[in-house]
């Protein structure tokens, strides 16, 4: 199952229902996210709990909220592909992804990486305007090429290591 952190103003932009959290799953399958505004348009950036991994969608409308787990699944698939990440851990990681709930925000650490992740991309944002896609796989890849100093280490390979386990 994974479990997705919404921050408050998520839940008030979103049809998401507010689930309470068992805590059983584990770290590798919880996820923060968070709306934000950036080039005129609403934005979602999603963030794995474990590795920092995350990737932004752009434009999201509510009509999206609508199938959001298909939107999810598509764009990790997507953007751990672009990662070269082999196709079995994908498909390993995403079978066990078979149903998706909404709890609050929890960890601060998490939602202060999202917020610096969020300024980085402020500053690349101009080489990929006009944004025409939901789902900038370039833009995605350099961010989670960014070292974090809470981890020690870069998303992309914390995130590749975390699967390969």
């Amino acid at each position: 199952m994974i479990t997705i952190s919404c921050t408050k103003k998520l839940f008030e932009t979103s049809s998401f229902i507010e689930e309470q959290d068992n805590e059983l799953e584990e770290e590798l399958y919880k996820w923060h996210a968070n709306v934000f505004r950036m080039a005129r348009k609403n934005n979602l950036i999603i963030m794995n709990n474990k590795t920092r991994y995350c990737f932004i969608l752009f434009g999201i409308r509510k009509e999206h909220y609508k199938n959001f787990k298909e939107i999810f699944l598509n764009a990790l698939i997507e953007n751990l592909r672009a990662e070269g990440i082999a196709e079995p851990l994908i498909n390993n990681y995403i079978s066990k992804a078979n149903s998706m709930k909404f709890i609050k925000t929890y960890d601060r650490s998490v939602v202060g990486s999202m917020i610096d992740m969020v300024k980085m991309t402020e500053f690349m944002i101009e080489d990929y305007l006009p944004l025409q896609e939901m789902n900038i796989i370039e833009l995605n890849k350099m961010n989670n090429a960014t070292p974090l100093v809470k981890l020690k280490k870069f998303p992309n390979q914390f995130m590749r290591e975390a699967l390969s386990m």
